[in-house]
C-alpha cells in the first residue's frame, strides 16, 4: 500500500484556517516585464495557510473586472506593503528579472 504525503500545519495555522468558502474569481497572472495596472478594494489581504506555506489574497480591479492577485511572493508583499493604505489605489505591479531571480516593483498611479 502506497502512502500518500501529509501537509503538517505551521504554527498559527488554526488561527489562519479559513471557515467560509472561499470565492473563485479569476486570478491575475503576471509576466515578466509586462505592467500591470489594479485598484484595490480592500486594505488588507485575506490570508490562508496553504500545503505549502501562507499566501494572500487581494481583491482589485483589473481592466473594469473584479479579479484578484494571489500571492506568496515576499518581494511582492513587501512592495505593496510600502503602499498602504490600499484601499481605492492604483497601482501599476510589474515583474522583473534581476540577475536570475524575480521581483516585482510596484508604483502608484494618479
Amino acid at each position: 500500500m502506497e502512502l500518500s504525503k501529509t501537509t503538517q500545519p505551521t504554527l498559527e495555522t488554526w488561527k489562519n484556517l479559513p471557515t467560509a468558502e472561499i470565492e473563485k474569481k479569476p486570478k491575475i497572472n503576471f509576466e515578466i516585464n509586462k505592467s500591470v495596472d489594479v485598484v484595490f478594494k480592500e486594505n488588507e489581504p485575506r490570508a490562508y495557510q496553504g500545503e505549502s506555506g501562507a499566501y494572500y489574497i487581494f481583491d482589485v480591479r483589473f481592466n473594469g473586472e473584479d479579479v484578484v492577485i494571489m500571492t506568496s511572493a515576499w518581494s511582492l508583499l513587501r512592495a505593496l506593503k510600502t503602499k498602504t493604505p490600499l484601499k481605492n489605489k492604483k497601482l501599476r505591479i510589474t515583474k522583473i528579472l534581476q540577475q536570475g531571480k524575480q521581483f516585482f516593483k510596484v508604483e502608484e498611479l494618479k
